[in-house]
């Protein structure tokens, strides 16, 4: 990666990471859970949900998480339920987010008298470029969230459907969650980054398709 695609993943990944936890911040205050804003989270600011440290390692391995909210499901009338609520805020918000993109990247490109596929030539627009890739990641960042493995939010999905299962594996999480991160930057990078590509890009032709029906 050259330093302009460095810059704009960071650009990216600090929008989008900062959307997640102010997200799950936000849900979670609303079914009746104090802490988030007890703990100041509950504010737009990007900066109380930033991890500087790993903010630094997108610079050096592309990957990043954001400082996690810490929620008390003992609040909500529904636990279980509404602790899944919380976790799929943020891949709703960023597939909201990618569709917001995908719109402004069409008026922009039908302003500018661009043709559709520009978004699919590598010397394309420069800011049509930089929507699309913006959009390509809220949506990868959403599969990703969703694999059911700790510490990602889809394995709230495990504790919805199979709670025997997942009282059993929260019992080794760090374990888990430290393999899969050895997985993800080592041998199995390439797998796991082939196949969020390819389903990413799948749903975006989908949003794509659909939204263009209206400009084209």
């Amino acid at each position: 990666m050259d330093i302009y695609q460095i810059i704009q993943l960071a650009i990216i990944l600090l929008v989008s990471i900062w959307l997640h936890e102010y997200a799950h911040a936000y849900v979670s205050y609303r079914l009746g859970d104090p802490t988030p804003k007890l703990q100041w989270r509950l504010t737009p600011n990007p900066i109380r949900h930033l991890d500087p440290i790993w903010f630094v390692m997108v610079f050096l391995i592309w990957f990043w998480r954001g400082k996690p909210v810490q929620i008390n499901p003992m609040y909500y009338k529904n636990p279980i339920k509404w602790e899944f609520l919380v976790a799929m805020a943020w891949p709703a918000a960023n597939i909201i987010l990618s569709i917001i993109w995908i719109i402004i990247t069409f008026i922009y490109m039908k302003l500018a008298w661009l043709s559709v596929n520009t978004i699919f030539m590598n010397n394309g627009d420069v800011v049509t470029s930089f929507w699309v890739s913006f959009a390509l990641m809220n949506i990868t960042l959403a599969i990703f969230n969703l694999i059911p493995i700790p510490p990602l939010d889809g394995f709230r999905i495990i504790k919805m459907i199979w709670w025997k299962i997942w009282s059993l594996i929260e019992k080794y999480t760090m374990f888990i969650s430290i393999f899969f991160l050895i997985i993800l930057l080592g041998p199995g990078s390439q797998i796991v980054g082939n196949f969020l590509s390819t389903v990413s890009f799948f749903v975006f032709k989908i949003f794509f398709t659909i939204i263009g029906q209206v400009f084209y």
